[in-house]
């Protein structure tokens, strides 16, 4: 039995950290798809903007792309890769360090988790709140939203969002203090989670 790979565009980029996946998306759709019986493996680029998929039998275009896109919910965009394209990808597969399975998936919510942390300690810095030690406070603010993102709990991104804010402002609390609260607010939104330009 021959296992042909296919390489298709999926809206699966973080909006948080656009240059990489987002894990809380791609894992339910990854795990939808690996259960298929016309499916041998399914891997998510770490751009978040193409998913390759191991066929084990041959199923025309239209049917790969409509699998793909019942997998992701809705009307999403997606498309088979252009072969010239393909062939670049391809040449990194499955190399973990590009390609994740579900199971690796997680990675990209550190990855994702870390970034985040980072941006809003610098924000923190920014908007002249003192901080005792940042680098404990960028640790612990990462830790405490990798828990949120690694979480297997289907939610909406909205959901996500708030439980996110939830535990990056409790994190701020414990090394700052119930004083710095007010100032907290004032930035502490779902636009502070995101890179200024998307924000």
């Amino acid at each position: 039995m021959s296992v042909s790979v296919g390489i298709y565009s999926v809206p699966l980029v973080c909006k948080a950290v656009p240059q990489i996946g987002c894990g809380c998306l791609a894992k339910p759709v990854l795990a939808r798809l690996e259960v298929h019986p016309d499916i041998a493996e399914v891997w998510l680029h770490h751009r978040g903007d193409v998913i390759a998929i191991k066929w084990l039998r041959v199923l025309r275009v239209d049917q790969q792309v409509g699998l793909l896109r019942a997998a992701l919910g809705g009307d999403n965009q997606v498309a088979l890769v252009a072969a010239a394209t393909a062939s670049a990808l391809l040449a990194t597969f499955p190399n973990p360090s590009y390609w994740y399975r579900r199971e690796t998936v997680d990675q990209l919510s550190q990855e994702e988790a870390h970034t985040i942390a980072a941006r809003l300690v610098q924000r923190l810095s920014q908007a002249r709140v003192p901080l005792p030690d940042g680098a404990a406070l960028q640790c612990d603010l990462a830790c405490a939203l990798q828990e949120v993102l690694v979480a297997d709990e289907a939610m909406p991104i909205e959901a996500r969002l708030a439980r996110l804010l939830g535990v990056a402002r409790d994190t701020f609390q414990q090394h700052l203090g119930p004083n710095a609260l007010p100032q907290l607010e004032v930035w502490l939104t779902p636009a502070a989670l995101l890179p200024e330009a998307a924000g």
